[in-house]
């Protein structure tokens, strides 16, 4: 049942990662079905990230009071399905923020209860399993634009002159049009003009909506055989160090920030890049541009499978510290020729990618020896995630219409506000022995040159 639960939680995870990876591809279709401009259509990123934070704090208390948590996670995976299944159907602004919110609300409760349930699943041992978990998410990620791809409208035509008139509104009559030859070459007569109607962006979403609903029986069948998680973590490794009130609030708060400057940035670059490439100088597809987030997503998942053997063998603070010097790098390319050069940003995403991957669970993993995180410490680590997907993208997207290269500048002031935070943590740990109290007369896993006594 340990194995399944796992299993079950990877599969989780990759729903999750799909789900917040696709509206960034399909956010052009989107603005086309609630007919608005592009500085609205991003409050739904917002939106999105309250129901995440709301979730997460929620999450966090039906966690600590409940014991039945495979019951929690198989209704918001539901949840999930149904709030994905109607995001295409909206035809307001209004009415997809509501799901947005919903949907985000349902992500937030999972990603609280998934974290905690693998840490106290494996306990001491959490570090590959951990990584893996989040190796799923990156699945996630990777997956959702290339199912999305063959759904999306064709945006990029709109700077082009199609009979002296390259407005919008032309545009999107082509884009209508062009669906609807496309559906009558299959179809005819009254079934023609209903699938006529369905915009191509609804398969998408149903697609990933299905995926979370086979999901959302697997846990179903785990909650009806075992619905009880036993605290392994607790009853297997005895005794704990106790930590003072200050330490564990300081280094909650950092990782904090923490979590919301690396989360907001990854699903910022993550959502608005393929905007970005259409309406930066240098002119792409939006197909071209989803495919370029799905290298992005590629990159993120194999760095995050590597780190899962890596995590064996290295430390958590070893992971961080390469994390930050491959993220600096795509940084620089970004900043000073992401802007001029196709080849240029395509290799700043793949370094990006690979930077951003692990960070998020080695930052837990290094936190997790010396705090035994909660349920309650988790949500937190949410909430600033949520506040940093929340904050980050939506900035993105205010000012990406006029000032395209906004993106490229969010990048670089992330990473070094990271390194900064990582550091002022390391002055802090450096000299904290592990919780682990049996682990005494060993080394320490995290910072080897000190020695429990």
């Amino acid at each position: 049942m340990k194995i399944i639960k796992t299993c079950n939680l990877y599969l989780c995870f990759i729903v999750l990662g799909m789900c917040v990876a696709v509206p960034g591809p399909t956010l052009l279709d989107l603005q086309h079905l609630v007919h608005t401009d592009t500085k609205n259509i991003a409050f739904i990123y917002t939106a999105r990230s309250i129901g995440y934070l709301v979730g997460s704090l929620g999450g966090g208390v039906l966690f600590d009071l409940l014991t039945r948590k495979q019951f929690v996670l198989t209704l918001f995976n539901l949840a999930t399905a149904v709030t994905m299944l109607g995001i295409p159907w909206c035809r307001s602004i209004v009415a997809l923020t509501a799901f947005m919110v919903g949907n985000g609300a349902s992500l937030g409760v999972l990603d609280t209860g998934g974290n905690v349930c693998c840490l106290n699943l494996w306990g001491k041992d959490s570090g590959p399993y951990y990584q893996a978990l989040h190796f799923a998410f990156g699945v996630g990620g990777l997956i959702a634009p290339l199912i999305a791809a063959p759904f999306l409208g064709s945006y990029s035509l709109g700077p082009v002159d199609l009979g002296g008139n390259n407005n919008s509104s032309n545009n999107n009559l082509f884009f209508i049009n062009s669906t609807q030859s496309l559906n009558s070459n299959f179809l005819n007569g009254t079934f023609s003009s209903v699938f006529s109607k369905i915009p191509t962006v609804t398969y998408a979403y149903t697609i990933i909506g299905g995926i979370a609903l086979l999901v959302t029986v697997l846990f179903l069948l785990v909650c009806i055989v075992d619905p009880v998680d036993a605290n392994e973590q607790r009853t297997e490794e005895g005794q704990l160090r106790n930590r003072s009130v200050t330490f564990t609030f300081t280094i909650v708060f950092l990782t904090l920030i923490l979590m919301f400057v690396e989360t907001g940035t990854e699903i910022g670059y993550a959502q608005m890049l393929t905007s970005y490439a259409v309406k930066s100088s240098l002119r792409l597809s939006e197909t071209v541009g989803s495919y370029m987030t799905s290298t992005f997503w590629a990159a993120f998942t194999i760095s995050r499978f590597v780190s899962v053997f890596l995590a064996i063998k290295l430390s958590s603070l070893t992971l961080i510290f390469a994390d930050i010097i491959i993220t600096s790098v795509g940084s620089l390319i970004l900043v000073f020729l992401g802007a001029s050069e196709e080849w240029a940003l395509w290799l700043a995403t793949v370094l990006l990618g690979i930077g951003i991957a692990s960070f998020f669970p080695a930052a837990v993993g290094w936190v997790e020896q010396y705090l035994t995180v909660t349920n309650k410490m988790a949500a937190t680590f949410t909430v600033g995630a949520a506040f940093g997907e929340m904050v980050i993208p939506y900035t993105i997207s205010y000012y990406i219409d006029e000032i395209p290269e906004v993106l490229l500048y969010i990048v670089p002031v992330s990473t070094v506000l990271s390194a900064i935070v990582v550091f002022i943590m390391y002055l802090i740990l450096r000299k904290t022995q592990s919780k682990y109290v049996k682990d005494e007369g060993t080394v320490n896993p995290v910072c080897t040159s000190t020695v429990d006594s």
